[in-house]
C-alpha cells in the first residue's frame, strides 16, 4: 500500500509540474456562447425571485460593476435565484451572474452586495470557470492513462482500485483544490478593486465577508476549494489601502 501511495502522489505531482494542457483557451466569443448555453440549463432548473427590491439592488450593483469591468464584449446578465436557504452566488463564462436570495442575510446594503458581485465578475474576467474545468479534465485524463497503464502492466483489480482511489484524493488535494483556492483569492482581490472603482466603499467587503465567515462549520483549508475565512479577510485587509485609494478617485463615489 505504501508503494501505491507513493506512485499515486508522484503522478499527481507530475501533473502539477507538467502543466498538462487540455486544449487551447477558448476565444471570448466561445466563452460567451458557452455561458449562454450553460445559463439556459441553469434557468431550466432554478426558480427566479420576483422580489422587486432585491432585483433592483442586484441590477443597480451589477450595472455599475459591469461598467468598470472594461469587457463590453461580455453580455452581462444578473439573475436572482429564489432560494432563501442557500447563501450562494456563481458566474458562468461570458458574464452570467447568479445570486441566491439567501445571500441577502449577509448583504445588508448595496455596498455589501457589491462585494459579492465584484467577486463573481472578477471570476468571469479571469476565465476561472473555464480554467477550472480544464484542470478537472486534465486530472481525469491522467487518471485514465493511469488505468490504461495498470491494465497493460497486469495489475489486479483490487490493487488498481486502491491506486485509483489514492490518485483521486491526491489529484484533488494537490492539483485541483489549490488552484481553486488561488482563483478565489484572485477574485477577492480583483473584486475589491472593481467594487471600489464602481464607487462602493471597499470596507463593506470586510463587513460582508466577516458575517459570511460565521456560517456553518469548515474543515481544514487544504481540503476546501475556498481559502480559510481568516486568510480571506487578512488578504482583503492587506489590499484595503489600495482599494480605498481607488474608491476615493472613483467618479461614482462623488455622485
Amino acid at each position: 500500500m505504501h508503494k501505491i501511495l507513493k506512485l499515486s502522489v508522484a503522478l499527481a505531482s507530475a501533473l502539477v509540474l507538467s502543466g498538462c494542457v487540455g486544449g487551447a483557451a477558448p476565444t471570448p466569443q466561445q466563452e460567451s456562447a458557452l455561458g449562454e448555453q450553460q445559463s439556459r440549463q441553469v434557468l431550466s432548473k432554478v426558480k427566479l425571485s420576483k422580489n422587486r427590491q432585491l432585483n433592483t439592488a442586484l441590477r443597480n450593483v451589477g450595472k455599475r460593476v459591469a461598467r468598470v469591468s472594461n469587457r463590453p464584449d461580455f453580455k452581462w446578465r444578473y439573475y436572482l435565484v429564489d432560494n432563501a436557504k442557500q447563501a450562494n452566488a456563481f458566474v458562468l463564462p461570458g458574464g452570467k451572474v447568479f445570486v441566491y436570495t439567501g445571500l441577502f442575510k449577509y448583504a445588508a446594503n448595496e455596498a455589501e452586495l457589491a462585494a459579492v458581485v465584484g467577486h463573481e465578475v472578477a471570476h468571469a474576467l479571469r476565465s476561472h470557470g473555464v480554467k477550472g474545468a480544464q484542470r478537472k479534465q486534465n486530472a481525469g485524463l491522467v487518471g485514465a492513462l493511469l488505468q490504461v497503464g495498470m491494465g497493460v502492466a497486469g495489475v489486479n483489480s483490487q490493487t488498481a482500485q486502491q491506486v485509483n482511489n489514492v490518485y483521486g484524493q491526491s489529484a484533488s488535494i494537490g492539483y485541483i483544490k489549490p488552484y481553486s483556492r488561488k482563483h478565489e483569492s484572485e477574485a477577492d482581490s480583483d473584486g475589491l478593486i472593481l467594487m471600489a472603482r464602481a464607487g462602493y466603499d471597499p470596507r463593506a467587503a470586510l463587513s460582508f465577508w466577516t458575517k459570511f465567515a460565521k456560517q456553518g462549520q469548515r474543515g481544514p483549508e487544504y481540503l476546501s476549494t475556498h481559502p480559510a475565512p481568516a486568510n480571506r479577510i487578512a488578504n482583503i485587509k492587506r489590499l484595503m489601502p489600495q482599494a480605498l485609494a481607488v474608491y476615493k478617485k472613483s467618479r461614482y463615489a462623488r455622485r
